[in-house]
């Protein structure tokens, strides 16, 4: 098959025009088809991928696979129709239309033996594999975007001597050019590959293939292609009277049906239809700038007024990976000893964040949002940039650490306040137990000895007289001075208890022997008193008048608690375990209020009525227990008791040293 044309080129010479090529033109059916469906949007959105048929289009075109190939995995179809040339309109019938059906048909079959191939081999990427097949000739197809004439002369020339001639123009061989311009566009590796290396002449080349089992490949499926009607060397006879070629043949001719170049596109057109495809993209990408607006005044809807930077961290990661070109987000706090993050890939751990945006609040760093995208971050940034949401999420983020430092501050302010108020309460305390110590010291000196006489006086009275009334007069006299004599010692010990003189003994002999002086005034009052010692023969080592105090003033307490006609119960139970004495006071009496609790273990506070004792009870118990180092808790319910517990820490008894042997 020959081919002639009368057009010649002008102007620059043929390799200076191939050097200055950007692209490749793309059909006028396939623009057309882009412009029209409104599936096509921009890269990311649902609406991205084209339909089966309109794919089954897109792989027919050589430009518009050179394009996707240029465009890495995500590609925007109203992008590339906005950007690309078109081809021009020729007439169906002339030398040049023929020559690109030629050229067309030949690539068309390759790509389809690629498929094929693929699918035989199992090719994990069949898609890539048929856009080298179609990209394999990308140099004759350069050459015809420029100069198509010079194709049609190419091809009207079948012997290799006149090829080589007309090659010489072109300063390089046509595979060198479509290596050349391949790498240019920053085509696919095999795609480079393919353009250079799908000769036969070039097997001793096949070593500097990136990946030269695919494009063994590649290679066979352009032989195949080889083996057609539109062969671009001279065909070889008998290969396509085989079943498999005679089914290739039958698919191109059946999707190469009508002719490559449009007879019919105008420049008008051409321009008109670019325009429409750059609206619409602007129309998507402020549709989805909206959406992003949309998904953060949600999100600042849906979050709480006290919301803490984890609930805000794990918020502002979900709605990041809802950006279309992000596949990870992580949002990191600094300054608080922990990082809070949301991570919606594994990929994020293997490799840098593409893109970090810092986090700052009263001009400090307080953390930083990471960002993994599978896309141009340029674009991004176009993106959203006009729309001030980057400022947007620092400002949001810069209110949610100013609360969280509030807080803490206020936190920080409250405890010192707590503490102070503790501080002053001890304090208060201890010059309260001063000044009661100053008193009881004066008054033991100023009393002890007059109470002392009148006990005395009584007694020698008493031994003197016969009359009943006269001698009941006087123990009454005794007991009220023995009484006074006590509230003085009680007042020494609540300013000044003795120092504990630990020794070993056994706890439930000590509380039995407490608990025998209550055991009458108990059965008077009809109160149940019941006692509980775990192992009872167990020895501590310590004061043991600890106990016996705490014991005999809590079941005083106790006492003045349950009285009354109906009586009531006082239960003990203690127990020496893990070197610690644990005393459990409970009773069923009318508890404690409200305005008491606060006042409980204060000297000189007493809830019951007046005359009935100076309140030193339960003041002389946390005196006791805090001198030994131990502790005390209550529980209170008023009208049903309450229960008071001591913990008393205690060491185990030492060891007689043994005696030595001679």
């Amino acid at each position: 098959m020959r081919f002639q044309s009368g057009r010649k080129p002008s102007g620059k010479s043929l390799a200076a025009r191939l050097d200055g090529l950007a692209r490749l033109p793309i059909r006028a059916a396939t623009a057309r088809l882009v412009v029209v469906d409104a599936g096509f949007a921009p890269r990311g959105d649902e609406g991205s991928t084209p339909s089966p048929t309109a794919r089954e289009l897109l792989d027919l075109d050589p430009g518009w696979l050179a394009a996707e190939s240029a465009g890495g995995r995500r590609v925007d179809p109203l992008a590339i129709a906005a950007d690309a040339p078109w081809w021009p309109a020729l007439p169906a019938t002339g030398p040049e239309a023929e020559a690109l059906g030629t050229l067309w048909r030949r690539s068309v079959a390759a790509a389809l033996a690629c498929r094929s191939l693929a699918r035989e081999r199992e090719d994990p990427d069949p898609d890539g594999l048929a856009r080298a097949g179609m990209l394999h000739a990308l140099g004759l197809w350069a050459i015809a975007a420029v100069d198509p004439s010079w194709l049609v002369r190419w091809l009207a020339e079948p012997d290799r001597e006149p090829r080589s001639r007309l090659e010489a123009e072109l300063g390089g061989d046509p595979r060198d050019w479509g290596r050349r311009l391949a790498e240019r566009w920053g085509c696919e590796p095999l795609a480079v590959d393919a353009a250079w290396l799908h000769g036969e002449d070039d097997v001793h080349l096949l070593g500097a293939a990136r990946d030269a089992g695919r494009l063994a490949l590649v290679r066979e499926a352009v032989a195949r292609a080889e083996a057609t009607p539109w062969a671009l060397d001279a065909p070889r006879a008998g290969e396509a009277s085989e079943p498999s070629q005679r089914v290739l043949i039958a698919r191109v001719q059946a999707k190469c049906g009508s002719a490559f170049v449009a007879e019919d596109a105008t420049a008008f057109e051409e321009r008109a239809a670019r325009e429409v495809a750059r609206l619409r993209s602007r129309l998507a990408e402020a549709a989805r700038t909206n959406a992003s607006q949309g998904r953060l005044i949600a999100a600042l809807a849906d979050s709480a007024p006290d919301e803490t930077p984890e609930n805000w961290s794990l918020r502002a990661g979900l709605v990041w990976c809802g950006e279309p070109e992000v596949t990870a987000a992580r949002v990191v706090w600094r300054g608080s000893g922990e990082a809070v993050e949301e991570d919606r890939a594994p990929a994020s751990a293997s490799r840098e964040a593409t893109w970090s945006i810092p986090l700052e609040s009263a001009g400090e760093e307080v953390g930083e949002i990471q960002l993994w995208l599978d896309d141009d971050l340029e674009t991004l940034h176009r993106r959203l940039a006009p729309a001030r949401l980057v400022d947007a999420w620092r400002a949001w983020a810069a209110s949610v650490a100013d609360r969280r430092r509030l807080e803490g501050r206020s936190a920080a302010a409250f405890e010192g306040a707590r503490r102070a108020s503790r501080t002053e309460r001890s304090r208060l305390q201890e010059a309260k137990l001063d000044a009661l110590a100053e008193f009881a010291a004066g008054a033991g000196h100023e009393l002890n000895n007059p109470l002392a006489v009148i006990v005395g006086r009584a007694q020698l009275l008493a031994a003197q007289i016969d009359d009943p009334d006269a001698a009941k007069a006087l123990e009454i006299v005794m007991a009220q001075a023995r009484r006074a004599h006590r509230i003085l010692r009680d007042l020494m010990f609540v300013a000044r208890p003795s120092e504990p003189r630990p020794r070993a003994f056994r706890p439930a002999e000590a509380l039995r022997s407490t608990l025998a002086e209550f055991q009458d005034e108990c059965d008077d009052r009809g109160v149940r008193l019941i006692a509980e010692f775990e192992d009872p023969d167990a020895v501590a080592w310590l004061d043991p008048d600890v106990p016996r105090h705490v014991v005999s003033e809590l079941v005083r307490n106790a006492l003045q608690a349950v009285g009354g006609p109906d009586g009531g119960s006082i239960r003990i139970h203690s127990t020496l375990r893990d070197d610690e004495l644990r005393i459990r006071v409970a009773d069923s009496g009318k508890g404690v209020a409200r305005a008491e609790a606060a006042h409980l273990f204060d000297p000189f506070f007493c809830g019951r009525q007046a005359g009935r004792g100076l309140g030193l009870g339960l003041s002389r118990v946390a005196r006791i227990v805090d001198r030994a180092g131990g502790s005390i808790d209550w529980d209170s319910t008023p009208g049903r008791g309450s229960v008071f517990q001591v913990r008393v820490p205690c060491r185990r008894p030492p060891e007689e040293p043994t005696a030595k042997t001679a």
